[in-house]
């Protein structure tokens, strides 16, 4: 299995958090933040995001579905439940995560960590005074996520791919210094993912 990725995109670590949970030995090659992305790549992912997995010839591009395929494919039911209404509360949270939350933690990261469009974090100067004002303007958004949380150490109780997806942008908060003093299960859950050994494994970087 080859792994497209790049260090510093957070839908590339959750796919290489899950393997590393699965312990699949994989190859990495890296794509470039910079825009517009090899004609190579573009080839194998006309969409271009990052990542994608080629598993022997089969080829898979969005990170979420990634995530679903390498559950499924390992037979893992622990990770992404085969039954139904157990399945549809994972594929739940990864919908509202990646429609709702994803896009308002984002706003605060472009700003707090200085993300340019085609090039990446670190091109332009960041804006603290403005990030506190757009974690002021998130705040709703956050505050449902908190509320659909479990109480306990993992975002739906048992540890599932859900997990995997929404670790990286709790890891990110570290580096961007949003407070989530205001949302105690969030903040619990993120201790719970970054203390895991194979998130830890996967080599977060941003």
């Amino acid at each position: 299995m080859r792994l497209y990725d790049h260090p510093a995109s957070s839908n590339a670590l959750k796919v290489r958090f899950l393997l590393a949970e699965l312990g699949l030995a994989y190859e990495r090659e890296e794509v470039p933040m910079t825009r517009p992305r090899p004609d190579a790549y573009v080839a194998l992912n006309p969409f271009t995001g990052i990542p994608t997995i080629d598993d022997d010839g089969f080829v898979l591009t969005e990170s979420n579905a990634i995530l679903r395929y390498l559950a499924q494919r390992e037979g893992r039911d622990d990770l992404f439940p085969s039954e139904p209404r157990a399945q549809a509360r994972v594929n739940e949270l990864l919908d509202r995560f990646a429609q709702t939350v994803r896009p308002a933690f984002f706003k605060h990261e472009a700003v707090a960590l200085g993300f340019k469009y085609g090039v990446g974090f670190g091109a332009v100067p960041a804006e603290p005074e403005r990030a506190a004002e757009i974690a002021d303007k998130i705040a709703p958004q956050l505050t449902m996520l908190e509320q659909v949380l479990s109480d306990g150490p993992h975002a739906l109780g048992d540890f599932t791919i859900a997990d995997c997806a929404i670790a990286p942008v709790l890891f990110r908060t570290t580096k961007s210094g949003l407070d989530l003093a205001p949302y105690p299960r969030m903040a619990a859950l993120r201790d719970a993912l970054l203390a895991r050994p194979a998130f830890q494994a996967a080599g977060p970087v941003t």
